[in-house]
């Protein structure tokens, strides 16, 4: 068994041989919900229940309440009533990206014997909030969501062709795909 930054490699391997052999296994089905919590700007995030090819999983160890909003000076700013600090949606979209850049380059590091000691992602982003108030138009987002900026410090004996390769690893995340491309996206708005 070779066990590189904590992941046993035949296994890594074997994997991604199963889901190179089966193209039609090994998805992943997600849900989150979103509750409104009776105050503009709120809501609580519940995280739980996922399928792996078809298979429902629901442990109570997964499941996750993270509470939504905004900062307490744009709150201010916005007339909320008992202002506070919380997770912004957007914020953790780049949370969210980032942390699956690790998962690309590390998962993929291990895999190829790449030593990385640190891997760092920072990402930045100036929001614009228009299209959010409805001054601007959905289709105007690009507009109001400038361009993401990447930064990944890797730590450890890194060759140059090492870095290189880490350098195309990092879009391999399915988050950062997400927020890349252009993806399908369909909602509906019924009665409750």
């Amino acid at each position: 068994m070779t066990v590189r930054q904590g992941v046993d490699v035949e296994k890594l391997d074997a994997f991604r041989g199963f889901l190179e052999d089966n193209p039609d296994k090994g998805q992943l089905g997600l849900e989150v919900r979103a509750v409104y919590e009776g105050q503009a700007g709120r809501s609580t995030v519940h995280i739980g229940k996922y399928s792996l090819d078809g298979e429902e999983i629901d442990r109570e160890t997964r499941h996750y309440t993270i509470p939504f909003g905004a900062w307490r000076e744009v709150e201010e700013l916005l007339g909320m009533e008992g202002p506070t600090d919380r997770m912004e949606p957007v914020e953790m979209a780049l949370a969210a990206t980032a942390a699956c850049v690790v998962n690309a380059l590390t998962y993929n590091a291990a895999r190829l014997g790449i030593d990385t000691e640190k891997v760092e992602v920072t990402i930045r982003e100036n929001v614009d909030p228009r299209v959010l108030f409805a001054l601007r138009e959905p289709t105007e987002h690009t507009s109001c969501l400038g361009s993401l900026e990447i930064d990944v410090k890797v730590g450890g004996e890194i060759s140059d062709e090492e870095l290189e390769t880490l350098q195309s690893l990092a879009s391999y995340s399915p988050v950062y795909g997400l927020v890349a491309e252009p993806i399908q996206v369909n909602h509906r708005v019924t009665r409750a």
